[in-house]
């Protein structure tokens, strides 16, 4: 009996190997969705701080497929002029297959993290944000310019998710696909 547990769990084990397989054709041609993201983007950013003071910094976001294509990894790093760190952030941007609908997670250096929808309104034109504990929204648009190769990004915030404020806006220009 222990011998026929063995085996059962050996070949239970390789079927889990084999059926990870590489990722399903149409998860690929969603994320692919987001091609143009792919790459080192360079630029100027700033954020409204909750004292209304403007913080200005020098912003640069390095994005990767990973896993077999079926991950977007986005690490942005925002300095100051002293080329200090003052913001960073890591995102990773997924396709799930069963509810149709791409979804973003984010981290950043101060511990905090959101998970967040991210939607494609149009071709290179993103939406993503979240709900904070408060219930206040917070959300970003994303235009993407191949011509011009920039990428253009605000932030706003609405405490009704009706009337919205900005507060966040980063120019860019990418550097290396």
């Amino acid at each position: 009996m222990k011998s026929l547990i063995i085996i059962l769990t050996y070949l239970l084990g390789l079927t889990n190997v084999r059926a990870q397989g590489t990722a399903a054709e149409n998860l690929k041609v969603e994320m692919k969705k987001l091609a143009y993201m792919a790459g080192k983007w360079s630029g100027e950013a700033s954020m409204r701080q909750q004292n209304g003071t403007i913080l200005k910094v020098n912003q640069e976001e390095i994005i990767q497929y990973k896993l077999d294509e079926t991950v977007l990894l986005i690490e942005g790093t925002g300095r100051n002029n002293e080329a200090a760190v003052v913001f960073n952030a890591l995102a990773l941007i997924s396709y799930n297959q069963y509810s149709k609908s791409f979804a973003m997670k984010s981290h950043v250096m101060d511990g905090n993290q959101t998970d967040a929808y991210f939607k494609i309104l149009s071709e290179n034109n993103f939406e993503w944000g979240f709900e904070t504990p408060a219930k206040a929204k917070i959300k970003y648009t994303i235009v993407l310019n191949t011509q011009e190769k920039s990428w253009a990004e605000k932030g706003e915030y609405s405490p009704d998710g009706t009337t919205w404020y900005p507060f966040m806006e980063m120019n860019l220009k990418k550097v290396s696909e």
